[in-house]
């Protein structure tokens, strides 16, 4: 459901975009999808619930459709029909400079341990003895809780020296700490950084939207959101699957859903 932290609850839309904005690359919309049409006079609650969502995401679904619907009221909800809304896929990023270009889920649940060093990811020579530095964002915007499942099998992270609320700081901390690794909506990168590829009992694939789309990429899921297809909540998921939602989903960071996903969701909801 809609529960961002505290500092993203008093976050303006255009102060959300650029907490969130600076590291994502131009990923094209498909152009299948349209722009949303508002429609004039709509009022009333968008009830609607991640199941999962990413919160930064759902955040800004929700503020960037009540700038074109004033009336709507962003509301938590308790389930009802279930859709996908785009595509959520982690990125494992590490200093520029690391040897390793691809580890498997086991090696990387063995970097995640306290004291670990690379070599328990098989690093090698003198390599294989740097101690790992992790870096965190601050928890809220869904990726920790994300990572914990998938990697982790639900134990908690290592503590980190420094927390960051950007992931532009994030990714310049990286750039500097060679022995440092990261996790980020796979949308975002920087200069000093580079993404491995994993494996998990596989062939090493890359974050990228094929991949991810073909659930190819081990970290990676859909976004699903619940809600009733009627009155204002009908016209969010409208909004949500359409050019102007999809592109929210990349300033996010991450994928936008397939539009033949997209178009079986709007044939489900009746929007075409």
């Amino acid at each position: 459901m809609f529960a961002p932290p505290e500092y993203l609850m008093k976050t303006s839309l255009s102060l959300l975009a650029a907490l969130i904005l600076g590291v994502s690359p131009a990923h094209a919309i498909d152009e299948r999808y349209k722009p949303y049409g508002p429609r004039p006079e709509l009022a009333g609650r968008v009830e609607v619930r991640g199941n999962p969502a990413p919160g930064n995401l759902l955040i800004l679904w929700g503020e960037s459709f009540r700038a074109q619907q004033p009336g709507a009221v962003m509301a938590g909800g308790n389930g009802g029909l279930r859709i996908r809304a785009a595509i959520e896929a982690l990125a494992i990023l590490v200093h520029k400079g690391n040897p390793l270009t691809c580890v498997t889920l086991d090696q990387l649940k063995a970097l995640y341990t306290p004291g670990a060093v690379w070599g328990a990811a098989g690093a090698e020579w003198s390599f294989a003895a740097v101690p790992v530095a992790h870096l965190v964002r601050k928890d809220g915007f869904g990726e920790a809780a994300f990572f914990r499942d998938a990697v982790l099998q639900g134990a908690s992270l290592p503590d980190a020296p420094v927390q960051f609320r950007r992931a532009s700081h994030l990714l310049k901390a990286l750039a500097a700490s060679p022995g440092g690794v990261a996790f980020l909506p796979a949308g975002y990168r920087g200069d000093g950084a580079k993404a491995l590829q994993l494996s998990n009992d596989s062939a090493c694939a890359a974050p990228t939207q094929t991949n991810a789309s073909r659930a190819e990429y081990p970290l990676s899921r859909f976004v699903w959101l619940e809600g009733k297809a009627e009155g204002a909540t009908l016209a969010f998921f409208d909004y949500v699957l359409s050019a102007d939602g999809q592109r929210d989903a990349v300033i996010a960071g991450h994928f936008m859903l397939p539009y033949v996903f997209g178009a079986e969701e709007r044939l489900k909801l009746g929007l075409d």
